[in-house]
C-alpha cells in the first residue's frame, strides 16, 4: 500500500458504515497514541471511535457494543494480556482486526494466515498510523463490496471466502466458469474476480476471454490462479486479459495484497473517469461527456426509431449576479440550479457545458411530454430550496428545447440552441420549442 497521512485530496472518500456497525475499536495501552489514531480516523474517515487501554476493558466493550464495531485496531502485548490473546477476543466477534506490535513474530504471521487479523503494523511513528488509517479506509470502501470466487475445488473456494470475507467484502462464488459467467452477467455491479485455471465446463483462459467480451479492465479487475506447474499460466493469463496472478499455495498476506492492489488500481480508474467527465462545480457531467454519451444514446435512439428531445438551459442575467453578489454567489446558484435539475430529470442525460449553460439529451420521452416537464422545472425553480440556494439571490432561467427523429444530433442542439436565444430575445424565463 501507499502511504499518504491525508486523504482529502483522493476523491470522493467513504463513509462509516450505515446501520449499527460504525465504529473503530482502538485497543491501545498508551493513551497518547489511542487518542491520535482516533483523531486521524475521525479527520480522514469520519469515524467514531471506542478506546480501550487493557484486555479487561476491551472485553467489556465487546460484551455490550460489539453490535457497533465494524473493525479493530489492536495492540498484540497489553499489560494484561501480553501474548495476543486480545486477538482471539475480537476474532471470536468476527469483527476484522489490524494488530499492532513491536516486531514481528512467526505467531504474528499465523494469527494471519489463520485469517484472526487482516494485516500487522509494526509500531514505528507516525508513517505505522498512517497505514493503519489507509486500512481502515479500505475496509471502509471494501463494505459491500462484490467479488466473485471461481474454483471447482470446495476447499479452495471456503479458503479464498473466508480470506475476502474477513475484509468486510461480499463475496460471490461459482464451481465452475459457466457458472460464473452467468454470475457476472447477472450482477454487474461485481468488481474483482479471483478464477482459477483448471475448471469444467469453460476454464480459466476462456472465462477471462468472456468476460473481457462483457467489461473492459477499468470496470472489472480479474487475478488468475493455478496450482499447476506450468510457468506460461501466469502468461497466459495475463495475455487473455486477466490483471494479476497468484499461485497456489498463497499466504492470506500475498492474497490480501494482490487484492487490495487491483481494488485500489480499480477505484484510482474510477476517480479519473470521474475528473475527465463530470464537472468539478455542480457534478453534472462535463461538456466533453455530454458530446460523447449524448451521441452514442443518440445513435441507439436513431437505430430503434425513437424520437429524441435536446433542450438547452441558460440562468437569466448571471453577470447581474456575479457583479451585484459576488462569484461566491453566481457560484452558489450553478450548484443550485445543478442540483434542481438531477431532482426533476433523473433520467435524462444533463451536462454543464459552459458557464450558467446547461444541456439535456432525453431518449425516453417524446417533445410534448419533455416540453411539459421542462416548464413545469422552469416555473417551480424560484420556489426551490436546496443547501446551495443563496438567500434573497432572483433566480430564473430560460429553455430551448427541439425533438424528433433527425439523424444528427448536432442538428438538434442547433434547433434548440437556437430556440434558447428566442427564448431570452422574448424576455426570459420561458421556454421556446
Amino acid at each position: 500500500m501507499n502511504t499518504k497521512l491525508r486523504y482529502s485530496d483522493r476523491g470522493q472518500r467513504p463513509s462509516a458504515p450505515q446501520g449499527a456497525r460504525r465504529h473503530v475499536l482502538i485497543i491501545e495501552d498508551q493513551r497518547s497514541l489511542s487518542e491520535m489514531l482516533a483523531s486521524l480516523l475521525q479527520a480522514n474517515w469520519q469515524c467514531p471511535t471506542l478506546i480501550a487501554a487493557t484486555f479487561t476493558e476491551a472485553r467489556q466493550l465487546l460484551d455490550t457494543r460489539a453490535d457497533e464495531i465494524f473493525a479493530a485496531v489492536c495492540d498484540v502485548n497489553l499489560p494484561d494480556a501480553p501474548y495476543g490473546e486480545v486477538i482471539d477476543l475480537v476474532a471470536a466477534q468476527h469483527i476484522p482486526a489490524i494488530a499492532l506490535t513491536g516486531t514481528i513474530t512467526n505467531d504474528i504471521r499465523q494469527m494471519m494466515m489463520q485469517g484472526q487479523i487482516v494485516d500487522y503494523v509494526l509500531k514505528k511513528g507516525l508513517p505505522s498510523f498512517d497505514y493503519v488509517v489507509q486500512w481502515v479506509g479500505r475496509l471502509l470502501r471494501n463494505t459491500g463490496l462484490k467479488v466473485l470466487v471461481a474454483d471447482d475445488s470446495p476447499s479452495s473456494l471456503e479458503i479464498i471466502r473466508r480470506m475476502l470475507g474477513m475484509q468486510g467484502l461480499n463475496v460471490q462464488v461459482a464451481h465452475n466458469g459457466r457458472e460464473a459467467l452467468a454470475a457476472l452477467q447477472a450482477q454487474p455491479d461485481i468488481k474483482l474476480v479471483l478464477v482459477d485455471y483448471n475448471m469444467p465446463l469453460v476454464d480459466g483462459f476462456e472465462f477471462v476471454m468472456e468476460a473481457r467480451r462483457m467489461m473492459g479492465k477499468e470496470r472489472l479487475a480479474i487475478i488468475g490462479i493455478s496450482g499447476e506447474d506450468h510457468s506460461d499460466i501466469s502468461a497466459r493469463f495475463l495475455k487473455h486479459g486477466a490483471n494479476d496472478f497468484i499461485s497456489k499455495p498463497y499466504s492470506f498476506e500475498e492474497m490480501t495484497c494482490r487484492v487490495n492492489q487491483n481494488l485500489e488500481m480499480l477505484e484510482l480508474m474510477d476517480n479519473l473517469h470521474h475528473l475527465a467527465n463530470v464537472d468539478e462545480l455542480t457534478g453534472l457531467y462535463n461538456r466533453r461527456f455530454f458530446f460523447e454519451q449524448g451521441y452514442l444514446r443518440h445513435q441507439q435512439a436513431h437505430r430503434q426509431g425513437h424520437p429524441v428531445v435536446v433542450a438547452m438551459l441558460d440562468i437569466d442575467h448571471f453577470k447581474s449576479i456575479n457583479d451585484q453578489y459576488g462569484h461566491a454567489h453566481g457560484d452558489k446558484v450553478i450548484r443550485h440550479v445543478a442540483s434542481c435539475l438531477l431532482k426533476h430529470f433523473p433520467d435524462t442525460l444533463v451536462a454543464r457545458i459552459g458557464g450558467e449553460e446547461f444541456a439535456m439529451l432525453c431518449d425516453q420521452q417524446a417533445l410534448p411530454a419533455m416540453r411539459d416537464r421542462l416548464e413545469t422545472f422552469r416555473e417551480a425553480l424560484p420556489r426551490h430550496s436546496s443547501e446551495d440556494a443563496p438567500a434573497g439571490v432572483p433566480i430564473s432561467i430560460s429553455i430551448g428545447v427541439h425533438g424528433g427523429h433527425h439523424p444528427e444530433m448536432n442538428a438538434l442542439l442547433r434547433a434548440a440552441d437556437k430556440r434558447l436565444y428566442e427564448a431570452k430575445a422574448n424576455g426570459r424565463n420561458r421556454l421556446e420549442g
